[in-house]
């Protein structure tokens, strides 16, 4: 957690000025691509893959909201402290990648062997409130018709 704060343009607002942004036809247009490299990467067990297209695919996102009328800026100082820590971990050889939805919050991905050495390491890094721990779901399930 980097704010616990409301964002003051929430998600919905976002996604209606999307269409704004000369960038969107392009974050569009590639997605089924993006959406193909992870199910390879996922298929070959590719983590490197797996976390450039979600990085990627995150920035993407993040370059839409800054180039819509108005603007959105989520990302805080500690936003891309994390980020920056994040892919330097990955270089040194620590199997992580970030994300982040539409807020200025990191999400680090990583196996269940490196959990607590991340938690621990991203509680290190400056402007960081707090780390929060999820697993993963579990498998997909058919929900009936309502």
């Amino acid at each position: 957690m980097i704010s616990e704060a409301h964002k003051a343009t929430g998600s919905t607002a976002g996604h209606a000025l999307a269409g704004s942004s000369a960038l969107q036809a392009s974050r569009l247009a590639g997605a089924a691509q993006r959406l193909e490299q992870c199910r390879t990467a996922i298929r070959k067990r590719d983590f490197e893959a797996l976390a450039e297209v979600a990085e990627l695919d995150c920035h993407l996102m993040h370059a839409v909201m800054m180039t819509s009328q108005p603007g959105l800026h989520y990302w805080l100082p500690a936003s891309l402290e994390v980020m920056e820590a994040v892919r330097a971990w990955r270089a040194a050889g620590t199997p992580a990648f970030y994300t982040l939805d539409a807020g200025p919050n990191v999400h680090v991905l990583c196996p269940a062997s490196e959990a607590d050495a991340l938690s621990a390491a991203l509680q290190q890094v400056p402007g960081v409130l707090r780390v929060l721990r999820a697993g993963a779901g579990g498998p997909a399930q058919l929900l009936p018709a309502s």
